[in-house]
Order: structure tokens, then C-alpha cells, then sequence
């Protein structure tokens, strides 16, 4: 089989990977499908619906909304995420809304944590139809009041 046949492209999609070099530096908004994974620094929000890892050499200041979060750098910000893991060498500095968190022995966590249900964390689409329609419900309130 070749590297390049369409079963090796179909196997490859479901598990793909984002990487961040170290030396790297973003700044912005990321809406990623797949996993990604910080050597380098990013400044502005990632949002995903897997698995999010911060290296020993990576960093992040920002907001992060994602199903799974390990960090073993240093992050600075908002966390919305069904799983939260604080490795040995990690350190996080905010607010944290998570159904499971996690942290090993010479992780540091500075700020406030909210456990929320797993039902709670929903799939990025999702949020924005809630979000539209709470917006439209709002909007209709309003003229109501008026």
C-alpha cells in the first residue's frame, strides 16, 4: 500500500494533529477540528472539540474551550473543557469550568474552578445554535417591553 491511497487519507483525517512550534509565536483566534498540540506560544482563544495540549515549552494566554485539556506549560486565562489535567510541570493561572480536573504533584493552579456537568459541555455547533437562539429570545423580550 501506498503512503498516498485513500484508505491511509481516510485513516488520517480522524486523527489529525496541529502543532505549534517551539520559537512559534500566533496571535488570534484558533477553531481547530482536530487535536493540537503548543511548543510555542499562542496569545487569543482556541477552540476545539478535542484535545488540547500544552507543553513544558509551550504557552498560552487566552481562552480555551475544548473536550480535553493537558497542560504541562504555563497558561494564562479562561478553560471550558469536559477533562482538565495539570501535569507535573504545569502551570495555570484563571478560571476553570470542568467536569473532571486534575493535578499532579508540582502542578500549580491559581484562580477559580467551576465543576460543571459533562452534559453541560457541549460540542462547539451546539453552543452557537443555543447561543443564537437565546439571542433571539432576548430580542423578543425586549420588544415585548417596549
Amino acid at each position: 500500500m501506498g503512503l498516498l491511497s485513500k484508505q491511509n487519507k481516510e485513516s488520517n483525517s480522524h486523527c489529525s494533529q496541529t502543532v505549534i512550534a517551539d520559537g512559534a509565536y500566533i496571535e488570534g483566534k484558533l477553531k481547530l477540528t482536530c487535536n493540537i498540540h503548543i511548543d510555542g506560544q499562542v496569545k487569543g482563544s482556541i477552540e476545539t472539540d478535542r484535545t488540547v495540549t500544552i507543553s513544558a515549552a509551550g504557552s498560552v494566554d487566552g481562552s480555551i474551550r475544548s473536550e480535553r485539556l493537558v497542560v504541562n506549560g504555563r497558561f494564562l486565562g479562561n478553560v471550558y473543557t469536559k477533562s482538565l489535567e495539570i501535569l507535573e510541570h504545569g502551570y495555570l493561572e484563571g478560571e476553570v469550568s470542568a467536569s473532571e480536573f486534575t493535578i499532579q504533584k508540582g502542578g500549580v493552579f491559581l484562580g477559580n474552578s467551576k465543576n460543571v456537568k459533562s452534559e453541560e459541555v457541549v460540542a462547539l455547533d451546539s453552543a452557537k445554535k443555543t447561543s443564537k437562539a437565546r439571542s433571539k429570545a432576548e430580542e423578543k423580550k425586549v420588544e415585548q417591553c417596549a
